[in-house]
This record gives structure tokens, sequence and C-alpha cells, in this order.
């Protein structure tokens, strides 16, 4: 989203790796890195901190059309907290983990967009080098970790990708946000990373948030660890649908367009 003039600036910190803004304007909290014509990274509602201001945030919270129960969650890269957040309010026993490398974000998070204290662990480190050393499985996983505007090419290689694969559970699901190119010429890194995710985990289930399909646009994508015939697509759109119809509090108006977007690659 691009950034626009600040009602009013709450903090600017500059951690060891980027400047962290967090302002308000219009009654929504941000996150920037960067200066003023940076993206913001992540929103809160004021008066509605459980609303998923972003279509991503939104899209993201469509993880129950593949995996309803959730038992233990990690999010790579924390930003704002929202997947945190939003997990641990639809699951209330499951255990929740945050790997993210600049300790400020973490302060940011706890501090400035209620991200709950009990059953999450914050974690202060890259997660490039500590997931390898961990043995514990998680039922969803979502990777969301962004240097400025891009997640780093390592996280998309397929030996972490093999990582990754290897701490899901048997029917857990990996969740990625991205901003990618999905068809044209330009398309190619797309498609090696679905060929790859297809190869070491499972089926995979892309939702386009942009307009075009041949500019970078934002993308959710879900790799679902399963080696028996996953569903009719019809069923995650059935799913998803139910969730928006049933949690109006998380959702705005144009929300129930978003299920119609879920395609398997």
């Amino acid at each position: 989203m691009a950034f626009l003039v600040s009602d009013k600036e709450l903090i600017r910190i500059q951690s060891p790796y980027q400047l962290i803004v967090v302002g308000e304007q219009h009654g929504v909290r941000y996150l920037r890195f960067g200066g003023e014509s940076a993206g913001w990274q992540g929103a809160m509602v004021v008066a509605s901190p459980k609303r998923l201001y972003f279509p991503y945030q939104q899209a993201f919270s469509f993880y129950e059309a593949f995996v309803p129960e959730v038992s233990n969650f990690l999010s790579i890269g924390v930003g704002t907290g929202t997947s945190l957040s939003h997990v641990h309010e639809r699951h209330p026993k499951a255990s929740l983990l945050g790997i993210e490398w600049d300790p400020r974000v973490l302060e940011v998070a706890r501090n400035y967009f209620s991200l709950p204290d009990d059953r999450i662990t914050l974690i202060e480190a890259d997660a490039r080098i500590v997931l390898p050393k961990m043995h514990e499985r998680f039922d969803l996983i979502f990777l969301d970790a962004y240097y400025r505007d891009k997640t780093p090419k390592t996280f998309y290689s397929p030996l972490y990708l093999k990582v990754l694969a290897d701490r899901l559970e048997t029917d857990g699901v990996l969740a990625i946000n991205m901003i990618t190119v999905t068809q044209g010429s330009r398309s190619k890194p797309f498609v090696e990373l679905c060929a790859w995710l297809t190869e070491l985990i499972g089926p995979v289930f892309t939702l386009s948030l942009g307009p075009l399909a041949y500019t970078p646009h934002n993308l959710l994508l879900f790799a679902v660890k399963t080696d028996t015939l996953w569903q009719d697509i019809r069923i995650a759109r059935q799913e998803a649908m139910h969730k928006i119809i049933n949690h109006p509090e998380y959702y705005r108006f144009w929300s129930r367009v978003l299920p119609y977007r879920i395609h398997r690659w």
C-alpha cells in the first residue's frame, strides 16, 4: 500500500537493520520500514483490533479452509503480529511461535499492536539459521519475512523449503505471503516455487490479491502436506466464505470476493 502523510507519528526508531516508524491515520495504526515513501508493513484498526485491515491479512485467515484446527503455529517474520494475534484468537489452546530478526520490531508488536503475552513465544533470530536446528513440528507455518520490499531469496530455495516441509505435521499447511508475477515472461520464479512446494510438501493453492497477473502483485500461497488427493476446490472456497459470514468482526464488506480467487495451482 502506498504511504500517505500520517495524521500522527507515534514513534520513530533506528534499529540495527532499518528505520521503524509507527503512526496513525484516520483511526488506523500502521507500521512502516523506511522513510515516508515506504509502504505500510502492517496495520491495525485502533477501535477494532481484531479487524483484518489488509487484503493479505484476510487472505491468510483462510488457512482454516485447509487446516481447521491449529495446535502449533509458527510465524516467520512478526511485523505487527497480526497473524499471531488472529491465530491466538481463533485457537485458544494453540501454542504460537514468532521468529523475527529485528528485536525492535518485537517491541513494537507488543507495545503498539496489542500482541498478546500468553501462549506466544517470540524469538529474536534469523529464521534461515535457527529453523534448520529445530525439531518442533507445526500444523501451520506462515512465511511472511520481508526485508525492505522483498523476501530474501534464501527462503524460496529448495534447501530451505525442505526445512519448512520437515517442520510441518502431516496435513499441516505452509502459507506464504509474497509479491510476484504469476503469468508471462517474468513468472518463472513463481512457477519454480510452486513446483518445488508441490514436490516437497503437496498440493498448492493460490489467492491473488492484485488485478494483473503480468505485473507484481500481492499473493498468498497455501501448500498442504498430504499424501492423499485433496478436496474439491469448491470446498475450500465454501469454508472461506463460511468464515467471512460467521465472523464479520474480522472482515470488510468487499471480502466476499476473496474466496472466489482461491485456485489450485
